[in-house]
């Protein structure tokens, strides 16, 4: 008999306090308690939640932290004790000193460090603030194949399609979302969901000039569930993996897709 396919995401839709860490911390902690309390199997919070988004560059500098410092450890061990995944982003430094990346960190409910994904594509004034990263990561979970990718990456169709065909079943989106730009939210996640046919999560703030609506894609486009414009809250959303094979077996996208056609070699010929 195979495993069970249908998990329960949360998602945190919180405003975060700009430059206040502690405060940030304790209650991003507090939601993931509480979605734990409901159940909840995964927990994703948004985009720089940590230090909020809204900050320069000195400041970030200050408040960044390595992979393995005091943030991410508190989130270890909330996994552990909860026995919740996590996913949260927050500005990583690193051993060289002024370098920082805008990192979402994913920890697994044994308390283990997954992974580290880093914002490829820097939006705006971010990329005199931040390096970029290199890599749209998927892990193999226990949950199903999971990829993460930050805000401005999901403009882009490259990184969903790379993800899908690493075998994601489901992507997280950390994300900081304008509310000038919130029809792009909405087309974005629904787009990439439907033409990679696999559920996109995003989580994105409230307060500071940001959309809200954290939602939940199906494989199909539709959305499943969605949080309102200006209010914090917690997002449930129960999902079947099974899914992201009907949907497949429906909708033979990527079993028509021709990577060949698509790749840089052949780009460069025309």
């Amino acid at each position: 008999m195979g495993r069970d396919r249908k998990i329960k995401i949360a998602v945190v839709q919180m405003k975060s306090e700009q430059g206040n860490t502690k405060i940030n911390l304790e209650r991003g902690v507090a939601f993931i308690e509480d979605a734990a309390k409901n159940g909840a199997d995964i927990v994703c919070l948004p985009e720089l939640f940590y230090s909020g988004y809204h900050l320069e560059s000195n400041e970030l500098q200050k408040l960044a932290e390595p992979i393995d410092g005091p943030m991410v450890q508190t989130l270890r061990e909330v996994a552990k004790r909860t026995g919740v995944y996590i996913i949260a982003g927050y500005a990583e430094s690193v051993a060289i000193l002024g370098r920082m990346y805008n990192s979402a960190v994913f920890i697994s409910d044994k308390g283990e460090t997954i992974g580290n994904m880093r914002k490829v594509n820097a939006w705006g004034q971010e990329k005199l603030k931040f390096r970029e990263g290199k890599e749209f990561p998927v892990y193999d979970t226990p949950l199903g194949k999971i990829g993460i990718m930050i805000c401005y990456d999901v403009e882009f169709p490259e990184p969903s399609r790379i993800m899908a065909l690493k075998g994601a079943e489901i992507v997280f989106v950390p994300a900081v979302w304008s509310i000038p730009a919130e029809d792009r939210w909405h087309i974005d996640l629904s787009g990439n969901a439907l033409f990679n046919l696999f559920f996109m999560v995003g989580a994105n703030p409230v307060g500071d000039g940001s959309c809200g609506c954290s939602k939940v894609v199906h494989p199909s486009g539709k959305v499943l569930s969605q949080a309102s414009n200006e209010d914090e809250e917690i997002l449930y959303c129960n999902i079947d993996l099974d899914d992201v094979v009907k949907e497949r077996s429906r909708l033979p996208y990527l079993n028509d897709f021709k990577e060949d056609t698509f790749s840089m070699d052949a780009v460069n010929k025309y």
